[in-house]
């Protein structure tokens, strides 16, 4: 199925049997899961904006990327949650400190 993926060539308006014919049932799947194309009751297939970057970068490359791309969008949460669970631990740590600040005014001012 790699080498499908790779010289596999669809584009708008191709009817379905035309692609059926040059790839697999598996193929059109993996497009159809990944949205990159849509099929019309007349069997036309209609590319979705993904699978017209998809059609000129080749379905494979084009996944690949975007596999990548998630990735690191994964990356990038777990990196932000951590900042944030840091970030929120600096200022519970402040917020504690003011209170004992603010206590400690009031038992010096209560002793005047």
């Amino acid at each position: 199925m790699g080498t499908q993926m790779k010289s596999a060539e669809f584009r708008e308006g191709m009817m379905v049997s035309e692609l059926r014919q040059n790839t697999s049932i598996n193929f059109i799947n993996t497009l159809r899961q990944n949205e990159l194309i849509t099929i019309n009751r007349r069997g036309e297939i209609r590319l979705t904006p993904k699978g017209k970057i998809a059609s000129k970068l080749g379905v494979k490359n084009y996944l690949r990327l975007e596999n990548i791309e998630r990735q690191m969008l994964e990356e990038e949460i777990q990196n932000i949650k951590v900042e944030n669970r840091g970030l929120f631990m600096v200022f519970g740590g402040m917020f504690i400190s003011l209170i004992l600040i603010i206590g400690f005014w009031v038992l010096e001012l209560k002793g005047l």
